[in-house]
């Protein structure tokens, strides 16, 4: 492509579907929600989304996002059937735990968008890096890296950036253990939502308890500042 152009009609998604698989046979195509998803192998993925790209008719300049999810072993999912409106009529048990990742790729000069998803082991699973295609998924992988664990080779820093590093685990992964420390918010007590709400009986029955309790939005008594 030599520029971004405006003024074309989007591509439906039956047309993107039959652009790919005449180049990538083995891409399978799902529609579910009106949304179009394409599953790539790792093999196919860096020449699929540099097509996705380059295609004239496809056009897709922006990758728009990236992102993970974590299907562990024996997880009942939803199984992938190609071509199909709504959900797809069963479920299948994984053997293996994978993460999906999901590639929004959108085009700018045609307005259209769909998913390119490729899934790899759950356990040490690598994918090659996009950042020779789209430098702005050097972030979103060390996320996904961060947050799953998987190694996007070839990536000119993969090191984690949300967690510290000497962080154990992966925290959206759903294996990853439950944690964290109770905390009693407004000594502890349930605060009901404003139209419930007697702030004298959650706090106390004098005035000087509500003075400098900040009212939320709703509160019936916002208008006079709480002096009751």
């Amino acid at each position: 492509m030599s520029g971004i152009s405006v003024g074309h009609d989007p591509l439906t998604h039956e047309r993107i579907e039959q652009l790919v698989q005449a180049r990538f046979p083995d891409v399978a195509a799902d529609i579910t929600f009106g949304e179009l998803t394409l599953f790539a192998s790792a093999e196919d993925l860096i020449d699929l989304l540099r097509f996705c790209r380059d295609d004239d008719e496809l056009a897709c300049e922006a990758l728009a996002d990236v992102g993970g999810v974590h299907f562990p072993a024996g997880e009942h999912v939803i199984e992938r059937q190609t071509s199909t409106t709504g959900w797809p009529a069963h479920r299948v048990s994984r053997d293996i735990g994978v993460v999906e990742v999901n590639y929004v790729l959108r085009s700018l000069s045609r307005n259209h968008w769909f998913r390119v998803a490729c899934a790899t082991s759950d356990d040490g699973g690598t994918l090659p890096t996009v950042t020779g295609l789209w430098p702005g998924a050097n972030f979103p992988e060390r996320e996904i890296f961060d947050m799953f664990g998987v190694v996007f080779e070839g990536h000119p820093d993969m090191t984690r950036i949300l967690m510290p590093d000497d962080w154990l685990g992966h925290p959206l992964r759903k294996d990853y253990p439950l944690g964290g420390v109770d905390t009693n918010y407004k000594h502890g007590k349930f605060i009901p939502p404003p139209h419930q709400r007697d702030l004298r009986e959650v706090i106390g029955d004098t005035p000087a308890a509500t003075r400098h309790l900040p009212l939320l939005p709703g509160d019936a008594d916002s208008e006079t500042g709480g002096d009751q």
